[in-house]
């Protein structure tokens, strides 16, 4: 959803002490406007760089060369550090979100398979809610009203369980019933698993902050660096910003849950498993 929450199984947190969050606001532009952004920004920086620089350089204040690049490549080996380590976390979070569903597919089939196993009564109903809690989370992303589809995911665990509990009363082999109870409480606790990798598991503040400032200070002192050596290499300056500016873009776009990314989790397993429960009924 546009809205940034997991589009999968439950209500969005909220977070009311918190004021602003820098990777929900990255994430809410799209993808061209962040780009132009930041790579306008940290021209403007290497630009305002470049002129400091330059006015030494006109002034003839001879600045020596080696104090300079050490200082600049040692800020640009702390950011490329951290850009890589900021892009680890949000492959990791996005590949334990595909990683999560398919685990949630498998939940689902398992337990419309072991209806098999109880009483017709419980078997019908629970078939009918799965088959419906599927659909849900099929056409989950981009639903217009998110919130009701999301109180219908709750209802539908609840009634699920319900239908469990009635079990005990049926005349059933105990492990049976225990097996089935089983797959019952596995597909309820895994959208924890994803409400929590979703909403909670994102880039703090602290980070995305420090790979700005990072950047501007490299930026800022690579731009000097030319200046102070009378503008030599200068064609090389513009591309910092647009390789930053391609990086912060592809981070933000992981880091996001809205059914608006570019990188979507994959509904493909959810699919094959309403499949399973179409050709099943008929």
């Amino acid at each position: 959803m546009k809205q940034d929450t997991d589009t999968s199984f439950s209500r969005p947190l909220v977070i009311k002490n918190r004021q602003y969050d820098i990777g929900r606001f990255f994430s809410s532009m799209p993808a061209i406007v962040l780009f132009a952004l930041i790579v306008v920004c940290y021209a403007v920086v290497v630009a305002l760089g470049v002129i400091i620089g330059y006015q030494k350089f006109l002034g003839n204040i001879k600045v020596a060369d080696s104090p300079i690049e050490t200082a600049v490549a040692a800020v640009f080996g702390l950011l490329a550090f951290m850009l890589a380590f900021t892009f680890s976390l949000t492959w990791s979070r996005f590949a334990n979100r595909n990683v999560l569903v398919i685990a949630q597919a498998q939940a689902i089939g398992t337990c419309y398979l072991r209806t098999s196993l109880i009483t017709e009564k419980q078997k019908n109903e629970v078939r009918m809610l799965l088959y419906e809690y599927t659909n849900i989370l099929v056409r989950l992303p981009g639903h217009a009203d998110l919130h009701k589809s999301l109180d219908r995911l709750d209802e539908i665990h609840l009634l699920i369980w319900k239908q469990t509990a009635t079990l005990g009363k049926e005349d059933i082999d105990s492990e049976l019933r225990s097996l089935f109870i089983s797959s019952v409480n596995e597909l309820i606790s895994i959208p924890v698993q994803r409400k929590t990798v979703a909403l909670t598991f994102r880039i703090p503040d602290i980070i995305w902050g420090s790979l700005l400032f990072l950047a501007f200070v490299g930026m800022l002192a690579f731009g000097y660096q030319a200046g102070v050596n009378g503008m030599r290499r200068l064609l090389q300056l513009p591309w910092l910003p647009v390789a930053f500016g391609l990086i912060i873009v592809l981070i933000a776009d992981l880091n996001s849950s809205s059914s608006q990314r570019n990188f979507k989790v994959t509904q493909q397993p959810l699919l094959d498993v309403l499949k399973m429960m179409e050709s099943d009924i008929i």
